[in-house]
């Protein structure tokens, strides 16, 4: 039987409830540009998105699927984020749902 779509919060389930889900993530990597940097410090991973502690504190998000084809090297001293970043979409009233197995 098909059901209605129904957004649900996951964030628990990945250790990102600590951190106040996505309404704490200040951000979403849109693309990756040449020259382009994104620095930060791992603090969790949900299927292919990385969630990166970056400068100032806040939380980005980097799919990576993004990644292919890109060059990854260390980040340099003070390097921050210079990539386009777009805002997270959020929505209230996200529906509870039961474990799957």
């Amino acid at each position: 039987e098909r059901v209605p779509f129904a957004a649900v919060d996951h964030s628990g389930a990945f250790g990102l409830d600590g951190r106040g889900g996505p309404a704490a993530t200040d951000g979403v990597v849109r693309e990756l540009v040449d020259g382009g940097a994104v620095a930060g410090r791992l603090v969790a991973a949900a299927g292919p998105d990385l969630h990166l502690e970056v400068a100032g504190g806040g939380v980005l998000v980097v799919d990576t699927r993004m990644l292919v084809g890109w060059e990854l090297v260390a980040a340099g001293a003070g390097a921050g984020v210079t990539v386009p970043v777009r805002p997270v979409e959020t929505t209230s009233g996200g529906a509870e749902q039961d474990g799957l197995f």
